[in-house]
């Protein structure tokens, strides 16, 4: 696990650096091995599985394959590098406790997500390995979104990311219940 969080870690401050990943998956599979490598685990054969191509609840995590071992790595507490790349905000993905998303209605709630920046499953969101390649939008895998707020004005982080306009469209309304 020590080496997944290491690469995930390395991703992310590649893709800062570099404004975006060219093929994320690749890179943090390459880097597992090489950090597994490096703890004396010999030559590996590591792949990623993205369950989130069929299960909305699966954006939260990957499962890493290590030569047939496989373990389920979760996002929890790993830095959101589309919004470092595009706004410079340090960001780390927290999944929102208040379910259903609809409960956001109320002020207490909304505010707590506000205050810790919590992430919400979102099907048109970027999951975690678009973020890496700065893309705001992934058609193959469900994904997760979180609120910016600047003063009053709320929006959705890949809406705003690619409309640069403030507000919450009629699904993200009636998603959290606004």
């Amino acid at each position: 696990m020590a080496a997944t969080r290491e690469a995930v870690r390395e991703a992310v401050d590649a893709a800062i650096e570099k404004g975006g990943l060219d093929h994320a998956e690749i890179f943090v599979a390459r880097a597992i091995a090489s950090n597994l490598h490096r703890q004396g685990f010999g030559a590996l054969d590591v792949s990623l599985i993205r369950p989130n191509d069929l299960n909305p609840l699966a954006a939260f995590y990957f499962v890493v394959n290590a030569s047939g071992l496989a373990v389920r790595f979760d996002l929890e507490g790993t830095r959101d590098p589309l919004l470092a790349i595009r706004l410079g905000l340090h960001y780390v993905i927290r999944a929102d406790p208040f379910h259903p998303y609809v409960s956001h209605r109320e002020p207490a709630i909304l505010e707590a997500c506000l205050h810790r920046h919590s992430y919400h499953l979102a099907p048109e969101g970027p999951d975690f390995f678009a973020r890496l390649e700065n893309r705001t939008r992934d058609p193959y895998h469900f994904g997760f979104e979180t609120f910016l707020m600047y003063g009053a004005q709320l929006a959705v982080d890949h809406t705003f990311l690619e409309t640069g306009a403030w507000g919450l469209d009629d699904v993200q309304r009636a998603r959290y219940g606004l």
